[in-house]
């Protein structure tokens, strides 16, 4: 019975506020690399977005926190990023 499946997983970027919440970070992202002279590209990767998103979606487990609110870069944005991902619930 259809009753007893699992639920689907959910795919990242089909979650409702996936692009927004995206553009959004990228855009903190630009800001922060320009304030501290660092390429954006090495601060925040589309990979490393996209561990933050789901981690903050819980959509997949992982362990630990993501790269963007932890080590060097978390001292120069996990503060504003966790304000940002308040604004993109689930």
């Amino acid at each position: 019975p259809e009753e007893a499946l699992p639920e689907p997983l959910l795919n990242l970027m089909d979650m409702p506020g996936y692009r927004k919440a995206f553009k959004a970070i990228k855009a903190l992202v630009a800001e922060v690399s320009a304030s501290h002279h660092v390429s954006g590209e090495l601060l925040a990767s589309r990979r490393q977005i996209n561990q933050l998103l789901n981690w903050h979606w819980k959509l997949k487990p992982q362990n630990g926190q993501p790269e963007l609110i932890s080590g060097w870069r978390a001292e120069l944005m996990a503060e504003k990023l966790t304000l940002l991902l308040q604004e993109y619930p689930r």
